[in-house]
């Protein structure tokens, strides 16, 4: 008798269906929406079954969330900054030297006035430092970030080297303070006099709150090269958006019932306690929210309780059980971190090389909940604006309401469009392109 393979696969899918109904008796007819959803389901649809058949299934968990939380996936925005600078001319002389800090929310601007002050003095950018980097694994500039992507982007602005040259190895380096968003004059004024009396000079940006909250230079080239910087030179290596894509793997996994979405909470107990915003605050004029207070924020605002999130602290803390309480469903670097990964990633919680995964992946997560007002938030804002994931939620304690519209939540970065990134795409793009 001859083996007919239609017939076989025909028999076992014929079985299947059969024991799944039998499987389904006490719980009422099969409903399909739409002749498509009843072909899919024949088909062996896993969304479609989920969504017809109840407990059958693991992936059966329905998410209650209103899908206006979950928001749209925005085209990608287009660099526009090109158009206002002006290739290199002429040879250069001296080097200008900077060491990075604290973390990839600090390192575009800081980098940016190194560039910016390299460019004025005519001289040659040395490849950035981090400080932290002896003391921390995987913390050098070359482990954080793709050099090779660096120095092209920067080609027709500064010339940009990896070391000294050996003639000028053994001078020591001046050190010179410039504020953040360093302008022209400045470095004419204050910068040029030392720079002209030394070979190498290097930089310390000096971050203030009235240096933070300065507005950006009238210069359009200044402008367009922190463009740049922050959203062209600087990005991540290879080995940074690896990890990053398997922890976000991992965790859109919890976020099953959700479609595999998930938020992104920039919550640091450590930064937390150094602010003093453990204990609950007086409403709305807070800038810092603890674990309780996000969880009670998520819930009003909608979230399904089968929501899944990812907390920007690296191991848990017990302070975080209030959060886990409402939401099962949080994952830290320390459970979603791959086996072979962790014990060389989880140094101490809070190195640049784990701070460059945060970011990595609070700026690609479906939802993104700065529990710290600070610069992080903005710098991570920027990313999510330049990559169409605008969908991102300030947390506020209002106790006369029950619920918390989603209006009054979102980002005014996003609503009032007020964010310096907007400044650096002139039009978006339909297609979806790549980092």
């Amino acid at each position: 008798m001859q083996f007919d393979a239609k017939q076989a696969v025909a028999g076992a899918l014929t079985v299947g269906m059969f024991v799944m109904l039998v499987n389904m008796i006490g719980n009422g007819p099969l409903k399909f929406s739409s002749p498509e959803e009843t072909a899919l389901m024949a088909a062996g649809d896993p969304e479609v079954m989920s969504e017809s058949m109840g407990t059958v299934v693991k992936s059966s968990r329905r998410d209650d969330t209103p899908k206006e939380l979950w928001g749209k996936q925005r085209p990608f925005l287009q660099p526009c900054w090109n158009k206002y600078i002006t290739g290199r001319q002429g040879r250069t002389w001296g080097y200008v030297m900077v060491k990075l800090s604290n973390g990839p929310q600090y390192h575009a601007l800081q980098v940016a006035d190194a560039v910016i002050v390299a460019r004025n003095l005519g001289a040659t950018l040395l490849l950035p430092m981090i400080k932290e980097a002896p003391k921390e694994p995987n913390s050098e500039f070359d482990k954080i970030y793709d050099v090779n992507n660096f120095i092209s982007s920067l080609k027709d602005v500064v010339r940009v080297v990896g070391r000294l040259p050996e003639d000028v190895r053994g001078i020591e380096p001046t050190i010179v303070k410039v504020p953040y968003k360093v302008t022209s004059e400045y470095i004419e004024e204050n910068v040029q006099p030392v720079f002209k009396q030394n070979v190498i000079i290097q930089l310390i940006t000096v971050f203030s709150a009235a240096s933070l909250r300065a507005k950006d230079t009238s210069d359009e080239e200044v402008q367009a090269i922190r463009c740049l910087v922050t959203y062209g030179a600087l990005r991540f290596h290879s080995q940074v958006q690896k990890l990053g894509e398997r922890v976000i793997s991992r965790v859109r996994e919890g976020g099953e019932a959700s479609g595999g979405r998930f938020i992104a909470v920039d919550l640091r107990v450590d930064v937390l306690k150094q602010k003093g915003c453990v204990q609950s605050g007086n409403g709305k004029s807070k800038k810092c929210f603890n674990g309780q207070e996000v969880a009670s924020f998520l819930k009003r605002l909608g979230f399904s309780s089968e929501t899944a999130i990812y907390l920007t602290q690296s191991r848990w803390d017990p302070s975080l059980d209030a959060l886990k309480e409402v939401f099962p469903n949080v994952y830290t670097k320390e459970y979603s971190m791959p086996f072979n990964e962790e014990k060389q990633i989880l140094y101490s919680g809070t190195t640049q090389f784990e701070k460059a995964i945060d970011f990595y992946v609070c700026t690609h997560s479906d939802v993104f909940v700065p529990a710290i007002s600070g610069l992080s938030y903005v710098s991570i804002a920027g990313g999510r604006i330049a990559l169409g994931k605008t969908q991102m939620f300030v947390p506020t304690l209002s106790e006369d309401a029950s619920k918390i519209k989603v209006s009054a939540a979102l980002s005014k970065f996003v609503t009032k469009k007020d964010h310096p990134a907007y400044s650096c795409f002139c039009k978006s793009s339909s297609a979806a392109n790549k980092e």
